[in-house]
């Protein structure tokens, strides 16, 4: 006897949350198999997005195997293939791999860039709603930015200089907050002053972050950004873009060739003629169940929608956002009926099912401001460990303790550039944090043996009087600080020599010898001030000596 297909139908949060969900719980059911179409093989951590677009993390810190997600779940079937439509009578799939069968059918098939019918975004914009088109604006803005740096024209070159970002969004004013710590590492990279690459963020209404019900968290957001350069302007509504720039209501322009376009979500426009009933942006509407509204008024019995594609007000908490909780929680209420439906339980609406945990939007690496249960409202580094929080929650829910430990790594410990909520300072890409350790043990060692406070036995290969007594307390407070820690870590050897010639002999020194070789690869930078002060030192001596470099020189007219 053939099995029964319940199909899935996208594989984002909430068709990937379904199809895991329905496979735990239809696992001892034999005659049913969950079917997962997507035109992609993998899965991608839409809302991280903005880190990838901006080099802060790699493509792979967002993206995940579908086979790897369910690779365990042998009830789950995976189709890469586009979806061509519907038909509902006879309740079968249309894909470019051929007819699916279903006995139960979700749609999940995300969402896409809204961009109003504005003319010129799409052929000279860019929209951030998958990953191809991450990439497109990671390599874009490095190559552009890289041929501004080289222009001699002032305004060819103020034009390549300036990132546009229109929508101030939870979307827009992420990669807002991405750019501006980016922008530190393109000036460095192509020698510019900061303050030439221009960041301007576009929003038609009065006020950013429209979402927020509190307005004071907003307006932290907006303080944080102007204070660290960005030019926000309100009450501005782009009316067209070219290849050269933008234009607004009033008539005035903005030249810049790096828009992206964040104003926006609407669902995706293939399935616009399904025969169902349209909501807000072109998604489905669906009754209190998530059964699908046809386009006679009436509830689709064996078709369900969660996700982007979804258009619901629930009675308590107002529309369904487009967020990953949004998403999860109308998934959950497709499967309870689902399963209801096979006869499985019984049947809740979403209200019943629906629970927020709060919400967290990161500006940047370094801050953060979120929303949190009851009002909570927080930002700055707290906040930012909360929105981590919120995304292991999330990968929790659909992805493996694995991906989990490799998102830690990503966020934490693979940074570049100080773009971690820590500022860089426990970046494993210098191989100095597991390093620290063992250089606050070297100094409080040296201190104990500075002021005499070994054992018997260890005193003895020690100084603890003059000279000698003082250097130790200065190497060991040194080493605690983490401040200096090449030079005093060579004077670790040296004491540690020293104490060899005079009084002997012992494996200790060894350990001191070659425990203080170790720490002198920039462990001072593992929590440390050398952190700090390293760079700045660097900074300062360099500009002493070499000057500053620029990207292009006119010194014969000055």
């Amino acid at each position: 006897m053939p099995k029964k297909n319940i199909v899935v139908v996208g594989a984002g949060f909430g068709g990937v949350f379904a199809a895991k969900l329905l496979s735990h719980k239809l696992k001892s059911q034999k005659d049913y198999d969950i079917i997962l179409i997507d035109k992609h093989s993998y899965f991608t951590y839409m809302t991280e997005l903005h880190e990838v677009a901006s080099q802060r993390v790699a493509p792979q810190h967002v993206q995940e195997d579908l086979e790897h997600l369910f690779y365990q779940h042998k009830n789950v079937k995976l189709l890469t293939a586009e979806v061509n439509g519907v038909d509902k009578s006879k309740r079968i799939v249309s894909t470019t791999q051929g007819d699916v069968p279903y006995e139960k059918l979700i749609l999940a098939v995300g969402g896409q860039s809204n961009d109003f019918g504005t003319p010129g975004v799409k052929e000279h914009g860019f929209e951030l709603w998958s990953m191809e088109e991450s990439l497109t604006i990671r390599n874009h803005i490095e190559n552009t930015v890289g041929q501004g740096a080289a222009e001699l024209d002032p305004v060819k070159r103020e034009q390549m200089l300036t990132i546009a970002v229109v929508g101030s969004g939870f979307t827009g004013t992420e990669l807002m907050g991405e750019f501006i710590e980016q922008r530190k590492v393109l000036a460095k990279t192509y020698k510019l002053d900061e303050n030439e690459i221009k960041l301007v963020m576009l929003e038609a209404s009065p006020q950013i972050l429209n979402m927020l019900k509190d307005r004071k968290l907003a307006d932290k957001a907006y303080r944080y950004m102007t204070e660290h350069g960005v030019d926000i302007r309100t009450d501005s509504r782009v009316t067209s873009v070219d290849e050269t720039g933008i234009t607004f209501a009033d008539g005035s322009r903005l030249a810049t060739r790096s828009l992206i376009w964040t104003a926006g979500v609407k669902a995706k426009s293939f399935i616009s003629d399904w025969g169902f009933k349209y909501g807000r942006g072109g998604r489905i509407e669906a009754d209190d169940y998530m059964r699908a509204t046809s386009d006679d008024d009436s509830a689709e019995e064996h078709i369900y929608v969660a996700g982007d594609t979804l258009s619901y007000v629930d009675k308590t908490t107002g529309p369904v956002p487009q967020t990953v909780e949004g998403a999860e929680n109308a998934a959950k209420t497709a499967v309870i009926n689902i399963l209801a439906d096979l006869g499985l339980g019984s049947r809740k609406t979403f209200t019943d099912v629906v629970k927020y945990h709060g919400f967290a939007v990161s500006i940047g690496s370094h801050y953060t401001v979120a929303s949190l249960l009851k009002n909570i409202n927080i930002s700055g580094f707290m906040a930012g460990m909360a929105k981590h929080a919120i995304n292991l929650y999330f990968y929790s829910q659909i992805r493996s303790a694995y991906s989990i430990f490799n998102y830690t790594l990503d966020e934490f410990f693979r940074t570049e550039n100080g773009r971690n909520p820590f500022r860089g300072t426990i970046s494993r890409l210098g191989n100095v944090l597991w390093a620290t350790p063992l250089r606050l043990l070297l100094g409080v060692f040296w201190i104990l043996a500075a002021l005499g406070n070994l054992n018997t036995g260890m005193n003895d290969l020690f100084w603890q009087q003059g000279i000698a007594s003082f250097l130790e307390l200065i190497v060991g407070s040194g080493l605690i600080l983490g401040l200096f820690t090449w030079p005093l870590g060579l004077v670790s050897i040296i004491l540690a020599i020293s104490a060899w010639a005079m009084n002997g002999f012992d494996v200790i020194h060894w350990f001191l010898i070659l425990g203080s070789l170790a720490i002198m690869n920039g462990s001072g930078r593992g929590i440390g001030l050398d952190f700090f002060v390293v760079p700045l030192l660097q900074k300062w001596f360099g500009q002493l000596w070499y000057g500053k470099a620029k990207s292009y020189y006119d010194e014969i007219h000055k």
